[in-house]
């Protein structure tokens, strides 16, 4: 008896604990998001970080994130600098310019506001700690985070053919890889290779990006025969499928650039965090690095390889003779 009456009492208290009424839109407090990675190699000297707000209001969510000043502070609203900082003071600054900029939007205004500098006189440097200071002069809120930057490495040694089938080989090894090695960045974590094939159409020039799986282990990976010639006949560029549909079509292969970009341990716990959730729980982790706001801070260095590489003949022949993409 004593087990019915207390489950009762919860079920009271339950209920009127229900009944309780409550505004959902409480007391606005101000949320500031940054989104930004400083690029030290010399393919992005302009560096950019998009700082917006969170928004809230009694209106449907849908209807006002069309409106620009929900997600953006005015022109003038904030002041953003950068601090280079070195053995415990600070050597050098920079002040970001505001920088209205149009973009593709679907929920979101298509307005947004990114805030840049040009990387010049080597403000970026390995070896230095980086401090983003974000102040509102309206509201005195201050946004602070700070990041190293990913220094500068290269690729290993390498042939200038990519030789992804051997038709004199025995028919087991016909179908070969190529291995791309690198030294190590200082402060980088994980690389990502994209293998841009370069090739005309027609007369105009175009391009595959062939973008590989992130590594965090070993500074090597490994491009495999098989998956190349899957990719090509898979893939297209926007609108125009590689399979042949004009038999008067011409393809010729021009080149090959690679280009590989390195990232800090933050950029990839944040994008470990943002994968897509495929098990049985559902409740997604936040990750942010931001003081006194949401997003992230960190870095990342490019490294490109352009107009240096090739295919093979014997690669060539084998897509020309097998796979009907009519590559000549």
């Amino acid at each position: 008896m004593k087990k019915i009456h207390l489950i009762l009492s919860v079920f009271v208290m339950l209920f009127t604990a229900c009944e309780t009424d409550f505004d959902v839109n409480a007391q606005w407090e101000e949320t500031t998001v940054v989104y930004g990675l400083l690029d030290a190699s010399d393919e992005n000297p302009l560096q950019k970080i998009k700082i917006s707000k969170a928004f809230l209001g009694e209106m449907d969510a849908y209807e006002m994130a069309q409106y620009a000043d929900s997600i953006n502070f005015d022109i003038d609203e904030l002041d953003v600098m950068i601090y280079k900082w070195g053995f415990s003071e600070i050597e050098d600054s920079v002040s970001l310019n505001a920088e209205p900029t149009a973009r593709d939007g679907d929920i979101f205004n298509d307005n947004i506001v990114v805030y840049e500098f040009v990387n010049e006189d080597s403000f970026l440097q390995k070896g230095y700690e980086y401090e983003l200071v974000v102040k509102n002069n309206k509201s005195g809120n201050v946004v602070q985070s700070t990041s190293k930057v990913v220094g500068e490495f290269s690729f290993g040694g390498m042939d200038d053919e990519l030789k992804f089938y051997k038709p004199f080989n025995p028919d087991s090894t016909k179908f070969t890889f190529e291995k791309i090695t690198w030294d190590n960045a200082k402060n980088a974590a994980i690389y990502q290779l994209t293998v841009r094939i370069n090739y005309t159409e027609g007369g105009e020039t175009l391009h595959l990006d062939w973008i590989h799986p992130i590594e965090d282990k070993e500074n090597l990976t490994l491009l495999l025969g098989r998956k190349f010639f899957s990719f090509l006949v898979a893939n297209s560029q926007p609108g125009k499928q590689l399979e042949v549909t004009n038999s008067s079509l011409v393809r010729r292969f021009q080149s090959i650039d690679l280009f590989l970009t390195a990232g800090t341990a933050d950029l990839d716990t944040y994008i470990k965090v943002n994968e897509p959730i495929t098990g049985i729980v559902q409740e997604r982790p936040q990750y942010s690095n931001i003081n006194n706001g949401i997003g992230l801070f960190s870095s990342r260095y490019s490294l490109v390889k352009k107009d240096e590489l090739e295919l093979s003949d014997g690669t060539k022949d084998y897509v020309r003779d097998n796979l009907n993409l009519n590559f000549q």
